[in-house]
């Protein structure tokens, strides 16, 4: 069985209230010899405080619900990443939920988490707020706890918090880039229905008409399971159809790392070069665009900054009692980063 405070306040010869205030280091005056026998039973009876219990009586429970879609997809893992690592410094214990982009599913875990009392639940691109066809529908209130969505772009009149990176700069900077080469056509890989993909197909359409391109002769091509590895596979086998079709691109906006890690793949097994022959960038900048060969050039989504922004944003509500006179809003820009693809 575990230990309890009893067990480290009689093996320490003090008091349990003694023992608590070692642990809980609250700014009670305790003799040096005393603190040294309290710490030196806790280590010998390896004694964990009950964290949940201790925080119901501060009336936190120093714990956080992580919503995420997928754990397949780089891109979401990296956020996730990002967060875990700033909380599990301040000993935050961290529920990991994810939701496979199902919104009963995502649901019965919002449920859950309020059950559990959570301090706050952050939310990274789930499908109840980003999906077009659920726009101004709010399934994340959990009573008494602040919610913070990460990369929220439906709408920002939301009484929840905000951590995004905004895709636009980025995106512009990548097709200005194919512009500049002179490598038309351009294909733009996406996935299915999410806001994420809609804007890109959106900021594409835009520089086509900006720049006289006729859209058949740029093509959307749709990828089913974007966010898996079967993206992968698929991206491959379209590439290659379009290489050995009558109007081949000569460069391709890969809507995330899965899609264009498969786009570069079919390209070569196609016997293009790239990107002497086609030019690919990404949107995302996971840790697969750097072990792409050749390594791919990418719109950066910032994961760990917005990640770490959205960790301290828990941080500072709970500093300040999880009270805020007006939601949060952070705003990071996506950057254009080249390397061998482009």
């Amino acid at each position: 069985m575990s230990a309890r405070i009893e067990d480290v306040a009689k093996a320490a010869g003090v008091s349990t209230a003694t023992v608590s205030r070692v642990m809980n280091k609250n700014g009670h005056a305790v003799r040096a010899s005393t603190r040294r026998r309290v710490e030196a039973a806790v280590r010998k009876l390896d004694y964990r405080p009950n964290i949940f219990a201790r925080g119901l009586m501060k009336g936190t429970t120093n714990s956080v619900g992580v919503l995420v879609p997928f754990l397949s997809n780089p891109y979401h893992t990296e956020i996730v990443d990002a967060i875990v690592e700033v909380l599990a410094r301040h000993d935050v214990f961290v529920y990991l939920c994810c939701s496979y982009a199902r919104t009963e599913l995502e649901q019965d875990y919002v449920r859950s988490l309020g059950h559990r009392r959570v301090d706050a639940l952050i939310v990274v691109e789930g499908p109840s707020f980003n999906s077009p066809r659920r726009r101004g529908v709010d399934l994340y209130s959990l009573p008494g706890s602040p919610t913070i969505l990460v990369n929220e772009h439906v709408t920002t009149d939301t009484p929840h918090h905000i951590v995004r990176c905004a895709q636009e700069p980025g995106i512009d900077q990548a097709l200005a880039r194919f512009r500049a080469l002179g490598r038309e056509p351009v294909a733009l890989f996406r996935g299915g229905v999410s806001y994420s993909f809609e804007l890109k197909e959106k900021l594409f359409r835009r520089f086509l008409k900006d720049n006289d391109l006729a859209v058949k002769e740029n093509p959307v091509v749709r990828i089913r399971n974007a966010n898996d590895p079967r993206a992968v596979h698929d991206s491959a086998v379209h590439i290659g159809g379009l290489l050995h079709g009558p109007n081949p691109p000569r460069a391709v906006l890969a809507s995330n790392d899965l899609i264009a890690l498969g786009v570069v793949q079919g390209a070569l097994a196609a016997g293009a070069r790239v990107p002497k022959d086609l030019a690919v960038i990404s949107v995302d900048n996971t840790i697969v665009s750097q072990f792409s060969r050749p390594p791919l050039s990418c719109v950066d989504l910032r994961m760990k900054t917005v990640g770490h922004t959205a960790a301290r944003a828990y941080l500072d509500l709970r500093a300040n009692g999880f009270r805020s006179a007006s939601p949060i809003r952070h705003s990071i820009d996506a950057q254009l980063i080249l390397r061998d693809s482009c």
